[in-house]
Order: C-alpha cells, then sequence, then structure tokens
C-alpha cells in the first residue's frame, strides 16, 4: 500500500480540488484540513470525503470561487455568508475576529450560514485551543438519522465539538456526531456484504435491522436513544435555525449531486478561561492528575495527537484504489 507524507496528501488535495474548480483560496484551506484528518487518522472525513467535495465542486454543490464575507458584527458575535463556498474558507475568514472578540470580552461567537459540510469539527476547536481558548462548535448536517420515536430521516449526523487548551500539553479535543454510527461504516458493511450491528439503524418501514442495504434506504438511530435525539437536535438549533441556515431535513444531501447547495449553518462559541478564572490550566491538570491516576483513562484527543506524531514521521498508508479514485474524479 502506497505511504504518502502528510505534504504529499496536502498537495494531492491542493491539486484535485483546484482541476475540480476550487479557487486558490478554497483549495488552500480545505487541502490543510483533509491534510489534518489524514494525520489524525480520520480518514472518513479525509481523502475519504474528497470524492464529494471533488463531485460537488462539479455539479455546483459548493460553489469553488465563493468570496465569504462577514454580514454583521458586534463586540462580540461575527457573522459570516459563506455564499456556497467550503465552511473552512468561511470560518478562516473570520477566525481572528473571533479570537479577538474572545480575549477581549471572555466570549466570542461565529455563525456562519449558506454552508457547506464542516469536516472534522475537531480541526476548528483544536485551532482555538491552539491559541489559548476554550470552545464548543455545532454544525448540522443534511438527513440521515431519525428522531427518537421516528421513522424516517429527519437529523444530520449532527456533529457537535469541544476543545481546550492544556498546560505544556495538546489540547484536549471532543468531537462526535448524534449519530450511533458514522454512515460511512454502514456504506462499508454494505460495500462488504456484512450486517452491522443492532441498534445502528431501522429500515423504510421503521423496523430495527441489521441490514445495511435496509439502513441506508431507512434512518440511522441517534446514539443512547432520546439523549442524542435531544442532542442531535441542539446542534440543528445551533447550526441550522440560529444562524439562518437550513435544518437538517430541509438541506439537500451531501450524499449526492442533487438539490443545489446544502446551505447548512455552523456556530462556534469560544471562551477566554482566563476572564473566567485564574488558575485554569493548573486546575486542569490536577484534574487530569486525580482522573488518570490509577485508571485506564485516556484524555479526550490524545489517540490524534499520537496518530498526528506518528504520521508526521511515518507518513500515512493509502490505497491505492483511493488514490486511483482521486485522479479519476480529478481528471
Amino acid at each position: 500500500m502506497p505511504i504518502l507524507t502528510l505534504q504529499a496528501i496536502h498537495d494531492l488535495s491542493y491539486d484535485a480540488l483546484r482541476r475540480c474548480g476550487a479557487s486558490e483560496l478554497h483549495a488552500g484551506v480545505v487541502a490543510q484540513e483533509l491534510m489534518d484528518a489524514e494525520a489524525e487518522g480520520i480518514r472518513n472525513v479525509g481523502l475519504g470525503y474528497i470524492h464529494l467535495y471533488l463531485n460537488h465542486l462539479r455539479c455546483g454543490k459548493v460553489v469553488g470561487d465563493a468570496v465569504p464575507e462577514i454580514v454583521k458584527e458586534s463586540a462580540a458575535a461575527t457573522v459570516v455568508n459563506a455564499h456556497f463556498g467550503f465552511c473552512h474558507t468561511a470560518y478562516m475568514h473570520a477566525e481572528e475576529h473571533l479570537i479577538e472578540a474572545a480575549q477581549q470580552q471572555g466570549i466570542g461567537m461565529l455563525a456562519i450560514h449558506n454552508s457547506y459540510s464542516a469536516g472534522v469539527l475537531g480541526w476548528f476547536v483544536r485551532r482555538l485551543a491552539q491559541r489559548g481558548l476554550v470552545s464548543l462548535m455545532f454544525a448540522n448536517s443534511s438527513k440521515a438519522v431519525a428522531a427518537h420515536g421516528g421513522k424516517v430521516p429527519f437529523f444530520g449526523t449532527n456533529p457537535f465539538a469541544f476543545g481546550a487548551p492544556r498546560k505544556d500539553a495538546e489540547p484536549v479535543i471532543v468531537d462526535m456526531a448524534t449519530a450511533s454510527t458514522a454512515r460511512v461504516n454502514i456504506v462499508r458493511a454494505n460495500h462488504e456484504g456484512r450486517e452491522i450491528e443492532p441498534g445502528h439503524a431501522i429500515d423504510a418501514d421503521g423496523h430495527p435491522t441489521t441490514d445495511p442495504a435496509a439502513a441506508l434506504k431507512g434512518a440511522q438511530l441517534p446514539f443512547g436513544g432520546p439523549k442524542g435525539f435531544g442532542i442531535g437536535l441542539i446542534v440543528d438549533l445551533m447550526g441550522g435555525v440560529l444562524t439562518g441556515s437550513n435544518c437538517s431535513y430541509e438541506a439537500s444531501m451531501f450524499s449526492t449531486n442533487d438539490g443545489g447547495p446544502p446551505n447548512v449553518g455552523q456556530s462556534i462559541i469560544a471562551f477566554n478561561p482566563d476572564f473566567y478564572s485564574d488558575s485554569y490550566l493548573t486546575h486542569l491538570e490536577t484534574m487530569f492528575t486525580a482522573l488518570t491516576h490509577d485508571n485506564d483513562v485516556r484524555i479526550p484527543g490524545a489517540r490524534r495527537h499520537e496518530l498526528r506524531a506518528k504520521h508526521e514521521q511515518e507518513g500515512v498508508e493509502v490505497p491505492q484504489v483511493l488514490l486511483d479514485k482521486i485522479a479519476e474524479l480529478s481528471r
């Protein structure tokens, strides 16, 4: 299996995005995010996801030359119109506004509308943690998950993330979807002809199923039943309703080329811990010492950081079939 350096993954992604219609601005930011996803072992939204970006650039579901615009701002809040371009570029356009607001006001918020898939939410909150800020991010997506008690897809996998700086250590990163499993796992099971575990999906009639083909025609389920449903609802309210974007059930599907731009949204809230506490970093490390003492406990984000260090040194294995697919799509 070919082994690519992180820089080679970046260059491959940049070239493919440019060939499919992304501007230099968009291609540069998105290639960075894809490279970071691969560095942290998140293939399903790294190179395993780029085929959607390339197809959507060609069909117009994401606008490759869109220029993000700050349309409203106050001392603590910024609203960005992504103009149906990539979410990552819209975020970068206003990142310094968000950071400055949080540093000066103790809290800052960034809302993005007319947006597109956010990919790895940990990418955003990690950047803020590296600047000394605690943050929360919400990003809704096209419908795939049934509400608790529902029979049809209504919410997206609707991820949320939390990031926090540490003292002399990599940030805390909590990044999770509100579906019980990633959709790519169901797609992979269907491709490989094997069943999925119970509790992940229902068929088109609303009956529990372990058949991935039936699951893809039906709906995924939220993790933890009503608890996951509640958090998925919060994400749709924070990412969709609050930002003036589509809710999940209104957005065009991420998985197809039909329907035009999805117009989903993202909201990021950043906090300056020094505004609230004189001992944030010290107290956090005291808590983590107690948490891990004589316990086999992994601090959230640790595996990502370990894989990043490994892949920076050794490169990343990428299946040839995936490289061939990217080459074909960007030809």
